[in-house]
């Protein structure tokens, strides 16, 4: 009875109305009304409030709304882990991960779990580093990929590999400098650098400052695509992920460029579950094959 009250409240949240809740619910007007007032009753205070012609959640609401929802994420899981249980090789898994590992490592993982699977249905939900762990706990997510280690008591984080920050140029930018650049040298570079707040860019800068290095940045932007177009038209030198260049470094349209007195930088990928739930059957066939890619995890 709680539940399904929770969700009659929810669907007022999201629509703003009563009456469109009672439509979308396939309800009577009034017997939506009898729902909040049992939950408001249920709960001690008021829940709802009119504000013209919409109805908004009041501060107690918006507590209540929240749980709601993961109340309601947690029904969908139990109902898909259910249905996968007999049956895994014909469930749905739901990978969170940020862009990098969407575009540039994802593909190798899933051809093969996909040829062996074939009946799995899989979502792959991408977005910065803190979304991407905020679906995972929200439990929106079976698994995560992140670019770093992530530290929590309510996950367990593994690291699979670690990918190289490279410095990259084409090759006729490249023919123009020294076969190993000075560190100081790099302050004189135009470089098209990724948006500051960016996890990518506060990782290199504090690693670039940490040696008293303050690049010229002349072009951000929020994308590896974008930053290795950029580079590609030889409008400078760029930082990025090994992994989003090793294809152009192969086919030699990007030159990976090395610098005097800076060490090697890499962030680790590592693959993250949940501690509170167990995993699905299906996630569980997910899960050995990125063990399988990753013998070395």
């Amino acid at each position: 009875m709680l539940l399904r009250h929770l969700q009659t409240f929810a669907q007022i949240v999201d629509l703003g109305s009563i009456t469109a809740a009672a439509e979308r619910l396939h309800l009577s007007q009034p017997a939506v009304s009898r729902q909040l007032k049992s939950l408001e009753a249920d709960v001690g205070t008021r829940l709802c409030e009119r504000r013209g012609h919409t109805v908004v959640p009041t501060p107690a609401g918006e507590v209540v709304y929240a749980h709601a929802q993961r109340m309601q994420s947690l029904e969908r899981e139990l109902h898909r882990q259910l249905a996968t249980v007999s049956s895994p090789e014909a469930g749905d898994i739901t990978v969170a991960c940020v862009d990098t590992i969407a575009i540039y490592t994802l593909p190798d993982l899933l051809a093969p779990f996909a040829r062996r699977h074939p009946a799995v249905r899989v979502r792959v939900r991408t977005g910065p580093i803190r979304v991407t762990v905020d679906r995972l706990l929200a439990h929106e997510a079976d698994v995560a990929l992140t670019t770093v280690p992530v530290q929590s008591p309510r996950v367990t984080c593994r690291p699979l590999f670690d990918d190289p920050v490279a410095l990259v140029a084409t090759p006729e930018f490249a023919a123009h400098l020294p076969d190993e650049i000075e560190a100081a040298d790099l302050e004189q570079l135009p470089v098209i650098a990724y948006e500051l707040g960016t996890h990518f860019r506060s990782f290199v800068d504090a690693a670039l400052e940490e040696r008293g290095i303050h690049p010229r940045v002349t072009m951000e932007f929020d994308g590896h695509e974008a930053v290795r177009e950029v580079v590609g038209h030889g409008l400078g030198v760029a930082f990025v992920p090994e992994s989003t260049a090793r294809a152009d470094v192969a086919q030699g349209r990007l030159r990976r460029l090395h610098i005097r007195g800076i060490p090697d930088l890499a962030r680790t990928t590592c693959l993250v579950v949940p501690r509170d739930v167990s995993l699905s059957p299906t996630a569980e066939l997910f899960l050995e094959e990125v063990l399988q890619h990753f013998p070395n995890s």
